[in-house]
């Protein structure tokens, strides 16, 4: 029995000639000191939803940082491990499977080798699979199954919707980070570090998922917050530099006019002639 801070559903013992065969499942409560490493899984897919906190997942040479409302599905045989975030653990629910069913919707819904699912809110459907194993375990082998199938199509249907699902989980979350940290100067040594990756690789993995270096990614997306504020505020250029993360109101000034083509007062100018 585990020793870390979770709470396990009763379930019987499955067949082995069952299409899904359920190995355990539960909800894993906020636990600094929570860690799961499996070496080469033969025949055992790991289905969870975090529902808040953090956590670190690893499926062969590849990183992700889980958080609440993100979906992930570790498939046979590559090792995987994972772990609660240290300041902020993640609470998460789970199911444990194998058996030929579970790896036929793998098939069916090409999601081999794609595992990590940002933002991808299924919490009422685990949530429903885990109240039907706590309220009736013996329905696990028939209306469990219907459940599980239920996931991997929303999973399906997530991907879909979401465009950015084709770029690769480090690009994605590089992003977001340069999309939150856009005041400050980041350095290539930083955003390596996000993603446990070299710089050359971090480069690489950028230009591949975005078409343009993260600085100027980065430029960019200044330059358009510079004009949104120009455009909708009566903000002094002096504190419109502040608030984009410029010392200086000369240089934010210099800057813009070569992004822009024209001063900030220009511009704002121009935008309040056309209105």
């Amino acid at each position: 029995m585990s020793a870390y801070k979770e709470t396990f559903f009763p379930m019987p013992m499955p067949r082995k000639d069952a299409p899904l065969q359920l190995q355990l499942a539960g909800i894993t409560h906020p636990d600094p000191a929570y860690r799961i490493v499996r070496h080469s899984p033969t025949d055992l897919y790991v289905l969870e939803y975090v529902i808040r906190g953090k956590g670190h997942l690893y499926w062969g040479d590849k990183y992700y940082r889980p958080s609440g409302g993100d979906v992930y599905l570790l498939q046979p045989p590559l090792s995987h491990a994972y772990h609660s975030d240290a300041a902020d653990p993640w609470e998460k629910i789970w199911f444990n499977l194998s058996g030929p069913l579970i790896g036929a919707l793998c098939d069916a819904y090409r999601l081999r080798g794609i595992v990590y699912f940002h933002d991808c809110r299924l919490e009422k459907e685990f949530f429903e699979a885990a109240e039907l194993l706590r309220k009736r375990p013996q329905a696990a082998s028939g209306e469990f199954a219907l459940l599980i199938h239920r996931i991997i199509a929303g999973i399906d249907l997530w991907r879909k919707e979401h465009p950015e699902n084709r770029k690769s989980p480090e690009g994605v979350h590089l992003k977001e980070y340069l999309d939150t940290n856009w005041r400050k100067k980041v350095s290539l040594c930083e955003l390596a570090g996000e993603i446990h990756k070299s710089e050359a690789q971090t480069l690489r993995i950028f230009r591949r998922d975005w078409n343009c270096t993260p600085y100027a990614y980065l430029q960019e997306q200044r330059s358009f917050l510079a004009r949104q504020y120009l455009e909708n505020s009566d903000y002094p250029v002096k504190i419109l530099a502040e608030m984009l993360g410029f010392n200086d109101e000369f240089y934010f000034s210099n800057w813009f006019k070569e992004k822009n083509g024209c001063s900030p007062r220009s511009y704002r100018r121009r935008f309040r002639e056309l209105q």
